[in-house]
């Protein structure tokens, strides 16, 4: 289905998804409260990374993290910090045009890319 999207970008308020239950406006599955969903997939996946790092902490292990903010640190941005603090064969590259900053800690072995990052992608896609 095409939308018709305003001027502003927005999607009119009629499109938004209800929850069937109590009526109110659905949400995106954000780690911000107690709402959030941690199915059965989920809990696979999560078991899925938890094993790729175990098994591969002592090969050179490259983290590429996207555009990572401060909504849930502790998710992604805090344990690539960490990771490639404890283990000398870890990199890090961070792509994020507001909060690309690097603990002094980590910046021998990490990049940061404050740059557009699809014009990053583009330039490396030519490679």
């Amino acid at each position: 289905m095409l939308i018709n999207i305003d001027k502003d970008l927005k999607i009119p308020t009629s499109l938004v998804p209800k929850c069937p239950v109590c009526g109110a406006k659905m949400e995106v599955n954000l780690r911000c409260d107690d709402t959030f969903v941690e199915d059965d997939n989920w809990q696979l996946l999560q078991n899925r990374y938890n094993d790729f790092i175990k098994n591969n902490r002592d090969k050179k292990v490259l983290l590429l993290e996207f555009g990572v903010g401060f909504n849930t640190p502790s998710i992604i941005r805090f344990p690539f910090e960490r990771m490639t603090y404890i283990h000398d064969n870890f990199k890090l590259i961070r792509f994020n045009n507001k909060y690309y900053n690097l603990p002094k800690e980590i910046k021998n072995k990490s990049i940061s890319v404050s740059d557009n990052i699809n014009e990053v992608l583009d330039l490396i896609q030519k490679l």
